[in-house]
């Protein structure tokens, strides 16, 4: 399923993204802490994309898809912004002082724990981003 939005300069379909989002997971049997998780990495994904990528002035289509089967939901994150790899951001140190630490960061971080896999590719204009996530969370015996 695509969940198509036009986010405009401020992040205020974020409500509907989340709405959309619970009921395609509803319908698909999935909720607690799984649907708690996918609800975590899609507002930080579309955040990252609004705060890295937006282009002044314009307003960006962000589309999601969601697929469930096979014990994983996929999210499939396709935005129109400036050219953006998250991935390549560099791990946090979790070790440092809090005060040493750069700001951000750590939502990229927490994605990479929440999911079994993340992957990201560019296809003019559009930056996608594939995030794989069991349908039971990571940890719990199989």
């Amino acid at each position: 399923m695509q969940i198509r939005l036009r986010v405009p300069q401020e992040e205020s379909q974020l409500a509907d993204l989340a709405a959309a989002i619970d009921g395609v997971l509803a319908r698909e049997g999935v909720g607690g802490l799984v649907a708690h998780d996918v609800q975590l990495v899609a507002e930080e994904v579309v955040c990252n994309a609004l705060e890295y990528g937006r282009i002044e002035g314009r307003e960006h289509e962000i589309r999601v898809g969601i697929d469930v089967r096979d014990g994983v939901v996929t999210l499939e994150f396709r935005d129109d912004c400036l050219a953006y790899n998250p991935l390549e951001r560099p791990a946090p140190d979790l070790d440092a002082d809090i005060r040493d630490r750069p700001i951000g960061g750590l939502g990229v971080h927490l994605i990479r724990e929440l999911a079994e896999e993340v992957s990201y590719r560019r296809e003019e204009p559009h930056n996608i981003l594939r995030v794989v996530l069991r349908t039971e969370p990571k940890g719990s015996p199989a």
